[in-house]
């Protein structure tokens, strides 16, 4: 996607998606003047170069002057700053709204304002059958319900201004607003248009303006607000000093007196503007109505996505604008700037290409998809994926198991499928194109992945790739997450964002990373997510249906019995499907199933015969497998269950009580899977003071919030438990965040984590915590004497995923000593981990995993047993060994309860001549 950070005219983001120098591009996709910049601008540059050794002035007077008398306000009353992203952010800031009205569409820089402040949105949209106009109705509607209403004036991407009686509506001062006038500058009727005037007698009205369109000095960063004087005050405090640098303010305060360039420019927009409009119109598009210099338009009566368009016109070496990143608009939209006249007609004609191409190939592909149909009609198998010439690809073939319900058991029957095609001779891979999950796994190469994943690579015998999920979310609060593509953070994104802005550049990323598994594999099982019949998801679905179209993989319906209701969720999932949905349907899987399978028989003879569709399997419930949970849903659901963590287990003289603390954001929680098959351990979690008990070791593990969990360790009384646990002598073990939390201080200048700068942590160790914005994720290895008997050396290996980087306030002994393969040169030597108490009781690190080094596991917990008075005992459990016979274990049992031999009808593949038909 080329608006990767939000915004058109990314020629970096081209360059590197065409492979084009970035001069080689005409850009449509920013709306910046082509008949710009000015020539004051090189006049200055040439000129005044020499005087950038000197402090720029602070308070911008001569531009500030300038501006004040262009609009005939007090100088009071304006405040220049660093483009109107600045100003829309001081704002909002200022006004500080819990309610804001927002046009869909309208620039997203609006809501991230608004939602950096903890505000909310109130839609207020736009009727495409009334060309977009904003309707005085629905201003005064949403006027009140809302403590402020944010509106472009003209907007942004429909170009249109706001109707005569809305603006006077707003310059009567009665209705809350900031009003973006950063394009009105096109329009021939500015000065009777513009707010600026009312804004400053009107504590209600601000007004943002931005210099760098007319003008075309995006590089630059000028933009200015108009406000009553109250507002622009509170503006100046919470602005960044020397906001504005010297060249901004010579240039800008230059350009306004351009008055001959500015006549040029409303004479051109007016001409080319209908020109550009008309020949977009020739091409078959619906094009609507713009007030300033740039057409919005859509691809709906071609039936094609501005996506695909986007690619053909960058591949020519033409940017447009995908409009549907904008909220309200669809997949076929499209937004392009006015240009001059040689480049209107280069843009028409690479549209007019562009669409031929695009045309051509989806006649290509429908007839494919036809001839496909007609062969499986006569029951011949392709074996390929579901574009022209697949075998040509050597595309490896898919099925995918989809669920009715999130924790039906599908990442578990993936691994189990994922080692019996193994163990029946073929290369096989997991996929799961998206995956929300707190349990991470990092790769061989330090790349961060779903643990599902990387769990079910390990029952393939192969090395996970981010391939394997390209796309993990890992929730950091309520509806926001962190969103990491192949195994790197990208950002922080909430649940509508992420759907209605990220999803779009998603589907390409999805594609990518199946394609090069079916390229090196013999065949890829695909897990989906949540369900198929999420009615509201199904329109930008990555993950289910849609992904299924595009592998061209049978899906086999999972439903979880044990919650009740199997059959009425079988049917009702297939019914809510469309008709191509329903046909990719090939089977069903009942799993989780407890007691005598024959009583269930009635009612899949009834499933079968209502469904016309097979159950390929009953998979009764099969109890401590060993094997990873997918993430805090699961973990929570073997809790309440009682699978894991009892805490009503008898606890005889002879065991010891561990205590795990239950973070409400707690991750990588599989790091204790081990003590759970330890024979000695009672292994229980804690989530309030009043459960604490008398544990004989406590251990606060990772989270995905360190300073949201530790005030909560705060809040519920468990910070003193665990400090007078310490104290007294208990044994307390701190793993990553965990291990964050047992410090002194935590440090966040750069609000990564928190809007918290400080806040002190536990004090049981002398370290602090300084949060960064670049995640670390790498294979540890390397060697501890902790808890090892003289003369002995325990090894150890596990994974680091954290964003802090810890330092030592005072001489400190550490635990560990490691090396990082695979992260290059740079930590090709050992360096020390973590922080241990003389005593060796109190310890923390880094190291995710390290309870999984089953020596270093027994010698600490035959120390905690010696304290106790108790003999240690013997390192019987090899956990990784126990893993590996848990797959060969899962396998079996649903190799047994499974018709593997339809399923492999399914993909085509004849297990008795070893090969695919």
């Amino acid at each position: 996607m080329l608006e990767r950070y939000g915004h058109g005219g990314d020629l970096w983001t081209a360059a590197e998606a065409f492979g084009k120098p970035r001069e080689r591009f005409v850009d449509f996709s920013s709306n910046m003047n082509p008949l710009g910049p000015p020539e004051a601008v090189g006049r200055i540059l040439a000129e005044q170069w020499q005087e950038v050794v000197h402090y720029p002035d602070p308070a911008v007077r001569e531009l500030t002057g300038k501006l004040a008398a262009k609009h005939g306000v007090p100088v009071e009353c304006v405040l220049v700053g660093n483009g109107a992203a600045e100003l829309i952010d001081l704002a909002v800031r200022v006004r500080r709204p819990r309610v804001t009205g927002l046009v869909r569409p309208s620039f997203a820089e609006y809501e991230e304002a608004v939602e950096k402040i903890g505000g909310r949105i109130v839609d207020i949209p736009l009727d495409e059958a009334n060309d977009f106009a904003l309707r005085l109705a629905d201003v005064q509607e949403a006027a009140g319900r809302c403590d402020l209403l944010f509106l472009g004036h003209p907007n942004n991407p429909t170009g249109r201004l706001l109707p005569d009686d809305v603006v006077q509506a707003l310059a009567d001062g009665q209705i809350p607003a900031i009003v973006d006038e950063a394009f009105l500058d096109f329009c021939p009727r500015e000065e009777e248009l513009t707010l600026a005037r009312a804004a400053a007698q009107n504590p209600h009205l601000t007004v943002i303006r931005s210099m760098t369109k007319f003008y075309s000095i995006p590089g630059l960063r000028l933009g200015y607000v108009v406000a009553h004087p109250q507002q622009i005050r509170e503006m100046k405090r919470l602005q960044v000093p020397w906001s504005v640098n010297a060249l901004s303010q010579w240039i800008g305060s230059a350009v306004l007196e351009e008055r001959k360039f500015a006549r040029r420019t409303l004479a051109w927009v007016k001409e080319e503007k209908e020109h550009l409009r008309a020949g977009l119109q020739t091409l078959g598009l619906t094009v609507y109505e713009s007030d300033v210099n740039f057409v919005l338009f859509s691809l709906r009566p071609l039936g094609l996505d501005v996506r695909a368009l986007q690619a053909a016109m960058g591949r020519r070496g033409i940017l447009i604008r995908d409009a549907s990143l904008f909220p309200g608009l669809d997949e076929t939209y499209c937004r392009v700037a006015v240009k001059l006249r040689e480049q209107n007609e280069a843009l028409l004609d690479g549209l007019r290409q562009s669409i031929a191409e695009l045309l051509k190939t989806r006649k290509r592909v429908t007839a494919g998809e036809e001839a496909a149909a007609a062969r499986r009609a006569k029951g011949l198998q392709s074996g390929g994926g579901a574009v022209p010439d697949s075998a040509s690809l050597k595309l490896a073939p898919t099925f995918m198991l989809q669920g009715t319900a999130s924790d039906v058991g599908k990442s578990l029957l993936t691994a189990a499928l994922c080692r019996i095609l193994l163990q029946d001779g073929l290369r096989v891979a997991p996929f799961k194109s998206q995956n929300m999950s707190l349990n991470s796994y990092v790769t061989p190469d330090g790349k961060e992945i779903g643990r599902a994943q990387g769990m079910q690579a390990d029952a393939c015998r192969i090395p996970a790739t981010t391939d394997m999920n390209p796309i993990l979310l890992k929730p950091k609060k309520d509806m926001v997450s962190q969103v990491v593509v192949h195994g790197k953070p990208y950002r922080d994104l909430d649940a509508r964002t992420y759907r209605e802005k990220y999803l779009p550049e998603a589907e390409a990323v999805v594609k990518e990373a199946l394609a090069r598994l079916r390229q090196a594999y013999d065949a890829v099982v695909i897990e989906g997510a949540g369900s198929p019949a999420e009615v509201n998801l199904k329109d930008r679905d990555i993950v289910n249906m849609r992904l299924a179209g595009w592998a061209d993989a049978p899906v086999l319906l999972v439903a979880d019995i044990d919650r009740g209701g199997v059959f009425a969720s079988l049917v009702g999932t297939l019914d809510i499907l469309s008709p191509e949905e329903r046909g990719r349907v090939k089977g069903f899987i009942i799993n989780k199933f407890r007691g005598d399978v024959t009583l269930l028989t009635p009612g899949i003879e009834w499933l079968e015969k209502r469904t016309g569709k097979p159950v390929l399997g009953v998979i009764p419930y099969l109890p401590q497998l060993g094997l990873e949970d997918e993430d805090s849903a699961s973990l929570d659901r073997k809790l309440a269950e009682g699978e894991l963590g009892r805490s009503d287990t008898t606890l005889s003289e002879d065991m010891l009580d561990i205590a795990v603390i239950r973070l409400p954001r707690l991750s990588n929680f599989t790091d204790i899977d081990p003590l759970e098959y330890e024979r000695d351990v009672r292994l229980r979690f804690v989530d309030t003071a009043e459960t604490f008990g008398s544990p004989d070791a406590v251990i606060v593990p990772g989270s995905k919030n360190t300073v949201d969990d530790l005030l909560y360790l705060r809040a519920c009384g468990l910070d003193r438990k665990l400090l007078d646990f310490a104290k007294s002598g208990g044994w307390v073990t701190g793993i990553c965040a965990g291990y964050q939390m047992l410090g002194e201080k935590l440090l966040d200048p750069n609000a990564v984590e928190s809007d918290q700068p400080v806040l002190d942590g536990l004090g049981l160790f002398p370290t602090q915590t300084e949060f960064a914005a670049e995640k670390r994720t790498v294979r540890a290895a390397g060697t501890t004497q902790l808890y090892a008997d003289p003369g002995q050396t325990f090894e150890i290996q596990g994974y680091e995923i954290h964003m802090g980087v810890t330092s030592f306030l005072r001489p400190v002994d550490h635990p560990f000593e490691l090396s990082h393969p695979g992260t290059g040169s740079a930590e090709s030597g050992s360096s020390p981990d973590g922080a241990v108490c003389a005593d060796g009781r109190l310890w923390g690190t880094y190291v995710h995993g390290i309870l999984h080094n089953d020596d270093f596991r027994r010698a600490w917990l035959n120390r905690i047993r010696a304290a106790k008075g108790l003999v240690p005992l013997p390192a019987e459990l090899r956990f990784q060994e126990r893993r590996e016979a848990a797959f060969d274990r899962l396998a079996a049992h649903v190799r047994e309860n499974l018709d593997m031999e339809r399923l492999y009808e399914m993909i085509g593949w004849n297990k008795g001549r070893e090969g695919f038909q």
